[in-house]
């Protein structure tokens, strides 16, 4: 994370239904079931002044299809709002199509050009609808 470990940390643990973001050291946290406490994916931050990148979201391949990664999303997007960034930012990597609709699922939309390794960077404004 480039900065504002300082800003990101009072921002979790934050919790919906089915899934609780806690941060780790640095910008990776782990994604933890509600139900049960179980680990079922991680994630990695990065915070500049004016953007809170999702550089990672990644749910256990087991665990996919109930929502979690839905969940978790919107759980991140929720941390955006609450923080001082003006935009939120994901990348999509470029053997990962479904992120692709994920991230649009989630309110962002594609921006023009080629992405870190060839993906796609999608972005937010924070505050909008």
């Amino acid at each position: 994370m480039t900065g504002g470990a300082e800003t990101l940390a009072p921002l979790f643990p934050t919790s919906g239904p089915r899934v609780r973001l806690e941060l780790g050291e640095g910008a990776s946290g782990r994604l933890v079931r509600v139900s049960d406490g179980t680990a079922c994916g991680t994630f990695t931050l990065e915070s500049t002044a004016s953007t809170l990148a999702v550089q990672s979201l990644c749910v256990d391949e087991s665990l996919r299809g109930y929502g979690l990664g839905s969940e978790a999303g919107g759980l991140l997007r929720g941390i955006a709002e609450l923080g001082p960034w003006q935009l939120l930012r994901a990348w999509a990597p470029p053997d990962r199509g479904l992120a692709v609709y994920f991230w649009i699922r989630m309110g962002l939309h594609p921006l023009a050009g080629e992405g870190p390794n060839g993906g796609l960077w999608f972005e937010r404004e924070v505050g909008q609808p």
